[in-house]
């Protein structure tokens, strides 16, 4: 979903994940509708669903869009126990065109360090594998926000990690996020909101490189527990911008 580097001991010691049920962030209860970010006029929706068994949780999220285009995604992490750090283990996301092919799959496993990009077009298939050093701070799709959303939680100001992406090379990123001092109001969602705007490191190629990569600008409620509430990304590398907004409370 989103292209989000301190080192993952700082991690573990300002903000431990907290896994769901109380006050925690339960993607039970993330709907969201899709938005065209030019008219606001809805295009789809995403829902997630969570489960559990043992110390692995298992994040799946489904969009789906009016044109009759969708994308799964699928992230397996592991919690030892309460208060500690999440570990990603595996992730995948499928895109799928409209007649229901497949138009891109995005691959990752962790413990290994395997990752592929797969694109699918006129009858083709091109495969970009990597072998990556994956750190213990690294996420990916959904399980970026539960990060970012427990980061929060635990009054950080500067939120860093590593997130992997397709670009369109397996790669991954170190992003940094400052959480502001002010906070904002959104037309599509009520309350005083902060805004992350949340661009990869690229080191010296940030001047080259920056505007090519995906972006996410994401607004999170302090006065609903810091839940995500909406955003703005792009849907995969160089593919199109949506908006996403969850339903607000008066609406549910």
């Amino acid at each position: 979903m989103v292209v989000l580097a301190a080192s993952a001991t700082s991690w573990r010691n300002a903000a431990a994940f907290e896994p769901n049920p109380d006050g925690a962030f339960d993607f039970r209860a993330l709907q969201l509708k899709i938005l065209n970010p030019e008219t606001n006029q809805m295009i789809g929706s995403t829902r997630f669903t969570v489960s559990h068994d043992g110390s692995t949780e298992e994040v799946k999220g489904s969009s789906t869009y009016l044109n009759g285009e969708r994308d799964d995604e699928s992230e397996r992490l592991y919690v030892a126990g309460p208060g500690s750090a999440p570990r990603l283990e595996t992730y995948e996301h499928s895109f799928f065109n409209a007649d229901g092919s497949l138009h891109m799959v995005d691959t990752l496993d962790a413990k290994s360090g395997a990752a592929s990009c797969t694109t699918y077009a006129s009858g083709n298939r091109k495969v970009h594998k990597s072998q990556l050093n994956v750190p213990a701070d690294s996420f990916a799709g959904a399980s970026e926000l539960m990060m970012v959303v427990a980061s929060l939680r635990h009054g950080m100001h500067q939120i860093n990690f590593h997130a992997f992406a397709c670009v369109p090379w397996p790669e991954l990123f170190s992003v940094e996020a400052s959480v502001p001092a002010q906070s904002e109001h959104w037309q599509l969602y009520p309350g005083s909101l902060i805004r992350l705007d949340m661009r990869p490191d690229l080191g010296a190629l940030n001047f080259v490189m920056a505007p090519f990569m995906p972006t996410m600008d994401a607004w999170f409620d302090p006065d609903d527990n810091w839940n995500y509430v909406g955003g703005e990304f792009d849907r995969y590398f160089r593919g199109p911008h949506v908006l996403t907004v969850r339903a607000s409370p008066a609406s549910n």
